[in-house]
């Protein structure tokens, strides 16, 4: 799902930002956790945790670090694996033996398209999933028929909550035939191209339930994430949303939803009145999330505009 590669362990990088760019740059950190990965994913395996959502929480949790004056150092990075692992391990030991690898290898003609509980889900979504929080919906899985039903992976969908990309399409599109694709989360010993198939099954499934036209999802660039899998899948660029920030709550990033859902409200000021120093934002600049879209029916195709919208992340 992304442009990393885990590879043999190796001592932590030590690496500081181009002195061409001031500030600091997300490409900056992510260069960092790049060249310290080999650290990263040595200590997931140490500690039984999903290597890439390690290095998610971790690209999730620098940016905090980073001010006018200060970028974070090989020091840093050892703090931030400690606790971040600390984290995921709680959360993800229970289902350690489900990150093993199945005695034989999977293929895709081996899995099987299922619904999935919400209870199911939850597990997913909040355990083993990099944002940690669940979003209630529709959720689906791919099982291993060969192997007791054995999950590979999970994807959801959720109603459009977007109104400003609601608006771009109202004209060709009615917004309630429509649905977010996230969550989704595939084990490392899954096959390759997990995704497209996923996808495929999905798109029949929600024609055939749903009369769905069309159908977006959310990929963050500030993690690494290139979207090639999603382009595999024939996947379109629908808009940039700018003015990206984290939010953490006694140090630990939470999403904007979580914000809105226990505090009525993602305004900063308000936040911050609300939850004094326990409340922090990122300050870095960081690059625009990329929304994506894919057309289930054929006039759905004349919601995808030929150049990306760009759109400024709403304050709800």
């Amino acid at each position: 799902m992304d442009a990393f590669s885990e590879q043999q362990s190796s001592p932590i990088a030590h690496f500081k930002p181009s002195e061409a760019k001031s500030p600091s740059s997300i490409d900056d950190l992510i260069r960092l956790v790049r060249d310290s990965e080999d650290y990263v994913f040595a200590r997931a395996r140490a500690r039984q945790i999903d290597p890439l959502t390690l290095r998610s929480q971790l690209l999730l949790h620098i940016p905090r670090l980073v001010t006018d004056d200060y970028f974070p150092d090989a020091r840093d990075i050892k703090l931030e694996v400690q606790a971040a692992s600390d984290f995921l391990e709680q959360r993800q030991s229970p289902y350690a033996k489900w990150l093993k690898p199945p005695d034989r290898p999977i293929a895709l003609d081996d899995l099987e398209f299922v619904s999935l509980d919400e209870d199911i889900a939850k597990i997913y979504h909040e355990r083993l999933h990099y944002i940690g929080s669940y979003r209630p919906g529709h959720h689906f899985a791919f099982r291993d028929r060969n192997n007791n039903g054995r999950i590979v992976c999970v994807g959801s969908i959720a109603c459009l909550d977007l109104r400003h990309a609601e608006e771009k399409i109202a004209s060709d599109v009615d917004p309630r035939s429509t649905f977010m694709l996230s969550r989704f989360f595939a084990f490392r010993w899954a096959p390759e191209k997990t995704f497209s198939y996923f996808y495929g099954k999905l798109r029949l499934k929600l024609i055939a339930d749903f009369d769905t036209k069309l159908m977006f999802s959310f990929v963050n660039p500030n993690l690494g994430f290139n979207a090639g899998s999603y382009r595999s899948a024939n996947w379109l660029p629908f808009a940039h949303e700018t003015a990206t920030r984290y939010m953490y709550l006694d140090g630990r990033y939470r999403p904007m939803r979580f914000f809105v859902n226990n505090y009525g409200t993602s305004d900063v000021t308000e936040l911050k009145k609300k939850l004094g120093a326990s409340f922090e934002v990122s300050t870095m600049d960081l690059a625009p999330m990329l929304l994506l879209a894919i057309p289930l029916q054929r006039r759905a195709r004349k919601a995808i505009p030929p150049t990306p919208y760009r759109f400024e992340r709403p304050v709800l």
